[in-house]
């Protein structure tokens, strides 16, 4: 499991709680996020002001 971006003061028991709350009890991969970037570079790029969560609905919990 990649963890890189967490501090280095996060605890495995921290890790695990983060990753119970995504969908699938993931984290969120750059394979999750590659296809919302291409998106925009493309087709959506005509979208502005958006905060957009790709997260696995870890934010909604």
């Amino acid at each position: 499991m990649d963890t890189l971006f967490f501090y280095g003061q996060e605890t495995p028991e921290r890790v695990e709680f983060h990753t119970s709350q995504g969908m699938g009890d993931q984290l969120t991969k750059i394979e999750d996020i590659a296809p919302i970037v291409r998106f925009l570079a493309s087709e959506g790029w005509w979208i502005t002001g958006q905060t957009i969560f790709a997260n696995g609905g870890y934010t909604t919990r």
